[in-house]
């Protein structure tokens, strides 16, 4: 009897080889994930020394254990997921996102989304990896520099990719050991209070500040103020943003005993909602220039 060759010998444990796919629970798998798996059974399932990494996803491709590939260029760098005994329907761009980092979370439009505030089609998704901790001095804020840098355009994210005609963009904030980020279903999340402080330091990732107030309004009988004001404690914005979030807090309706609470933190500098305004209207409580539109 002819000795059997590698591909027919994965081909005799091919339902212990769906097994150990089918105990990882997931359907998303990098690279690294599936050469793992192999290295740790191919004693069990007795392949030849000569099998390689190549020859075992040639195998689950052909036998469509494997039945896709997916790659996203980004300009920082690309990933791979292979999909798992998934047709094409069945994998949404959420499902695809949430595989890029283990410790990514889903931020901005896409959180406000996720929880309601917002009616709007999410067109972009925003996922965030936090920075690794530094230990660097807190800058002394110089109105000069504010006035400075908010006249200019708001830096965003060009690290960008797409799938299936939604975009997606990588973003890197500040190191806060993932303050505030929950699950909703299977989506690592900001919560409703993180959320609020988010869109309001980056409302461009939100739609605009007419729409950042829309979703604070949204948020109203639902988000803690008190939570809110206890993260801004431990975030330590260089910034102050509290300015910018108690204006929202205002117009949004929320109760003035909550709203006073952004008035605990210092109002010692002239501030902007947002960046680049043109035509400005001024509040003397939050010491903030905003879109005159607002008082439309």
């Amino acid at each position: 009897m002819p000795r059997l060759n590698r591909f027919q010998i994965m081909g005799l444990y091919k339902n212990e080889i769906k097994h150990v796919l089918e105990n990882h629970q997931k359907i998303l798998f990098t690279e690294k994930d599936l050469y793992r798996i192999f290295e740790n059974n191919r004693n069990d399932w007795k392949l030849p020394r000569s099998t390689k990494m190549d020859d075992f996803l040639s195998f689950l491709s052909k036998q469509n254990i494997i039945t896709r590939s997916i790659t996203l260029d980004f300009p920082k760098g690309t990933f791979k997921r292979y999909v798992y005994n998934q047709t094409h329907s069945d994998i949404d761009a959420l499902t695809v996102v949430r595989s890029l980092y283990d410790n990514g979370y889903f931020s901005h439009n896409t959180a406000a989304f996720l929880h309601g505030l917002t009616q709007n089609i999410v067109k972009t998704i925003y996922f965030n990896k936090e920075l690794t901790p530094k230990n660097s001095e807190i800058s002394q804020l110089k109105q000069d520099n504010i006035d400075r840098a908010f006249s200019k355009e708001a830096r965003a994210s060009q690290n960008i990719s797409y799938f299936d005609g939604q975009q997606i963009v990588l973003l890197n904030s500040k190191f806060t050991n993932n303050l505030g980020v929950t699950e909703l279903g299977d989506n690592p999340v900001t919560n409703i209070e993180k959320t609020l402080i988010d869109i309001a330091v980056r409302p461009h990732y939100a739609g605009g500040s007419f729409e950042v107030l829309n979703m604070y309004k949204n948020a109203k009988g639902v988000a803690s103020v008190n939570k809110i004001y206890s993260y801004l404690k431990k975030i330590q914005y260089i910034y102050p943003y509290h300015q910018v979030i108690g204006f929202y807090l205002e117009r949004a309706g929320f109760k003035d005993t909550a709203v006073k609470l952004m008035e605990r933190f210092p109002i010692n500098y002239h501030f902007y909602l947002r960046h680049n305004m043109k035509n400005m209207s001024f509040s003397d409580r939050w010491n903030l220039y905003y879109p005159e539109e607002f008082d439309a």
